[in-house]
């Protein structure tokens, strides 16, 4: 059966998880959300903000205009009056002109009952219809109503206005107008640009405050958070043996300082835990050397004395007694069975070649005991010499292949077993295959109780365990550990 490192699973598990880390989360995250918040609703604010800016200020020019104008219109409607009775037309045209430099003015006229200009502060608008004049709209007004009029509009050319009607009291005439124009154009230009730059302004601070949070947040707080959270991930996948401090002096400084104490105590506890489990195994194996060589040298030495007397009885009552012949017959094939059921017991606590031919003809044992007791043909492969391993390693090899082989035996319905045994890359690789019927779908959490003991013998000698699926199918069991001494 192919060997091959039982690696699929384990890649397709980090692939998987790289996948699901790197995708889009929704809600974002928080140093990404609060800034984005935080400047929706600056500019916001600043956009309202520039609103009420702009409706003040608008509000203030028109008051100001409104002012001028009531000032304006109060002086102008008298003169007019006294120039109208006397029928000084030429003179109120005149006087008109002389306020044409006023600021915002932009017209003022006088108007009769049809609306034709009687008297303006420009001469062209003299004669004509006030509808063809920038008065146009302050005479519909005024055609409308009785009093003062006083308010703002805007032109078909975008000009922004203030227009003022007052009428002229002319005893024995009809009604007359006075009208006024003022343009504020420039006034509603220079008040859009001074909120609008005031607008940018504040949006800009505001986004520079957002980028400056989001830099606290992201630099400051969630890429040592994320550090710190890759540290303890790793710790926890057993791919490293500590954390690193984070830098600074803040609670992320302080909650990695617990972490990093946290996990030296655990790696106190798990060095004495490994520590223990050794010197367990260890005892456990010295034991079961001791009560191996106990049956051996012991019960079996013992049982072989017997057997010898009896085959000497037998003999005796053979020739002397042969009726009673067979019963020492029968002690003896009795005596020949628990001698051989001693003797497997022992070489099962205690297999000779293991401790004076080494690991490699162990195996070679274990696979032809296998073969011949069981029916299922067992081979064992180790393409090259393996030199220098320690008595404690061989000795959990060793129990390793003889508890995957009895899993095999048992479990699997296998027709064939192969135990290999190689250096790979800078490890020594033991690899127990089956062609049966395969793990189960679904585990059972923790495995049995051999399988348990496997993978703490690979810990204890620093290594790792992986069990899954050959190529061709059944079960496959591998050991990783430092090729040392």
């Amino acid at each position: 059966m192919e060997a091959a490192p039982l690696l699929s699973q384990s890649v397709s598990e980090d692939a998987w998880e790289k996948k699901t880390t790197s995708a889009v989360t929704f809600p974002p995250p928080l140093r990404f959300l609060i800034p984005v918040l935080l400047l929706l609703l600056g500019l916001l604010a600043a956009w309202m903000d520039y609103e009420l800016d702009l409706a003040n200020d608008l509000a203030r020019n028109f008051n100001d205009v409104t002012t001028q104008a009531e000032a304006t219109g109060a002086r102008l409607t008298q003169l007019a009056q006294q120039h109208l009775v006397k029928g000084e037309i030429q003179a109120l045209n005149d006087n008109l002109s002389d306020w044409k430099h006023e600021p915002w003015l932009r017209m003022a006229a006088v108007v009769d009952e049809k609306g034709r200009v009687l008297a303006s502060s420009s001469a062209q608008w003299v004669g004509l219809s006030a509808e063809e004049t920038p008065a146009a709209t302050a005479w519909k007004r005024a055609s409308q109503n009785t009093g003062k009029i006083m308010e703002s509009a805007t032109l078909d050319d975008g000009d922004f206005i203030v227009l003022a009607a007052f009428p002229l009291e002319i005893p024995a005439q009809t009604r007359h107008w006075l009208l006024l124009v003022y343009d504020r154009a420039n006034a509603v230009l220079h008040a859009h640009q001074d909120a609008r730059q005031r607008m940018e302004w504040s949006a800009s601070v505001i986004a520079i405050m957002c980028l400056g949070l989001w830099a606290i947040l992201h630099f400051g707080v969630a890429a040592r958070l994320g550090r710190l959270a890759r540290s303890v991930r790793e710790f926890g996948e057993g791919r490293t043996i500590s954390i690193d401090p984070v830098k600074g002096g803040d609670e992320v400084h302080e909650l990695s300082q617990a972490f990093r104490k946290m996990t030296q105590r655990l790696a106190d506890r798990e060095r004495e835990r490994t520590v223990l489990e050794r010197a367990v195994i260890d005892t456990a194996e010295n034991e079961r050397r001791r009560i191996g060589h106990e049956l051996h040298d012991g019960i079996g030495q013992q049982l072989t004395a017997v057997l010898m007397a009896i085959n000497g009885l037998h003999d005796e009552l053979q020739a002397k007694a042969p009726a009673f012949a067979e019963h020492a017959q029968h002690a003896s094939q009795s005596l020949r069975e628990a001698l051989a059921e001693v003797r497997g017991l022992s070489h099962g606590l205690a297999p000779v070649p293991l401790w004076e031919q080494g690991l490699e003809h162990a195996l070679q044992a274990l696979a032809d005991v296998t073969t011949r007791s069981s029916g299922v043909r067992c081979v064992f492969e180790c393409p090259a010499h393996i030199l220098e391993i320690s008595e404690a390693t061989a000795c959990n090899l060793y129990r390793i292949a003889q508890e995957a082989v009895n899993n095999a035996l048992k479990h699997a319905d296998s027709g064939e077993i192969r135990i290999g045994l190689e250096c790979r890359d800078g490890f020594l690789v033991l690899e127990i295959d089956d062609d049966g019927c395969g793990l189960p779908e679904v585990p059972v959490d923790g495995g049995g109780i051999g399988f348990r003991i496997m993978q703490h013998r690979t810990e204890v000698m620093g290594g790792r365990m992986e069990h899954g699926a050959p190529p061709a199918g059944g079960t496959r069991i591998a050991v990783h550990i430092p090729n040392t001494p």
